[in-house]
């Protein structure tokens, strides 16, 4: 047993375990956890200061250092730079597009036409106006602020100026989502007295509840429809699970309950020819506006050619 014992290499005096690949025996699994290498590591250190960092830097290193960190943010935005590395940022930077693509449209300094244009159903819901006491060349947006006791808001004809990051928000929750959130509020004493902000939806919101047909009884016509056609897609003869109907019920909701304009689809035909991708029927646009005559067309034209 004794002829057997290793004893570690690295001056530790404990059993060894562990061979590295240099042929080395040593007590722990890694060189650096033994013992007598950590206490001779610790002596090195006490007192001592990273020599890197007593080192002083010359002007030919930094300059090697200035190319290396080429694109990244410096921690001193103010910090000067060489001719020599800003002519290396333009050629590296050429022909890239700006990180600000596509947000200009935001900014409370550009036009009302081109926010109306761009943003139809932004420009649907809310209403804009160029501040009146400032000159064209400095025109600013002005909003309505939601809070309905606020000098500024709708109910009592005032305006204010917005940020940028509001019109990004608000916008953004129309246009893309299709949800009437992100009001605009001047303050934020009227965020905290207002109590449709954090709220899902707007109470204020003008809705049509009267619909001529109940959950319960769309429920019933889309069991009948599939039984009607042996659970079997119109389209491609596949299983259907879904009840499609030609004529929209956000456009003709009278008839909804009408079997005779309802089929059974499967989920990949309702979505190619039920909301064709591109129309205002498409999956993204379903949910903050209605269906145009156009997309009917288009949904007719498929059918024939089938």
């Amino acid at each position: 047993m004794g002829l057997n014992l290793k004893i570690c290499e690295y001056g530790c005096g404990r059993e060894a375990k562990y061979q590295f690949k240099n042929g080395k025996w040593c007590c722990s699994e890694k060189w650096q956890s033994c013992p007598a290498n950590r206490e001779r590591l610790k002596q090195q250190t006490i007192g001592k200061n990273n020599p890197m960092y007593k080192r002083k830097q010359t002007s030919e290193a930094k300059e090697k250092i200035r190319l290396k960190a080429l694109g990244r943010i410096p921690h001193n935005k103010n910090c000067p730079r060489s001719e020599k590395v800003k002519e290396i940022l333009r050629k590296k930077l050429k022909g890239r597009e700006p990180w600000n693509k596509g947000i200009e449209a935001y900014s409370c300094r550009r036009s009302i036409e081109i926010i109306n244009e761009k943003y139809l159903f932004f420009s649907k819901i809310e209403e804009m106006r160029y501040n009146p006491y400032k000159p064209l060349e400095e025109r600013e947006i002005q909003v309505h602020c939601k809070n309905h006791e606020c000098k500024n808001s709708k109910e009592k004809d005032g305006w204010f100026t917005p940020t940028s990051r509001q019109l990004e928000a608000r916008i953004s929750a129309l246009e893309n989502y299709g949800h009437d959130l992100s009001y605009f509020y001047c303050s934020q004493h009227c965020k905290d007295t207002c109590f449709l902000y954090g709220l899902q939806n707007d109470p204020y919101e003008i809705k049509d509840n009267k619909l001529p047909y109940t959950s319960t009884e769309l429920d019933t016509l889309n069991q009948l429809v599939l039984k009607r056609d042996n659970e079997l897609c119109h389209y491609c003869g596949e299983h259907a699970t879904i009840v499609h109907h030609l004529r929209p019920k956000k456009l003709e909701p009278f008839f909804a309950l009408d079997p005779d304009y309802a089929i059974s689809v499967c989920e990949r035909c309702h979505y190619k020819y039920g909301h064709p991708a591109g129309s205002e029927c498409s999956t993204g646009n379903l949910a903050k506006i209605t269906c145009s005559v156009e997309s009917q067309k288009f949904l007719n034209q498929s059918l024939e050619n089938i």
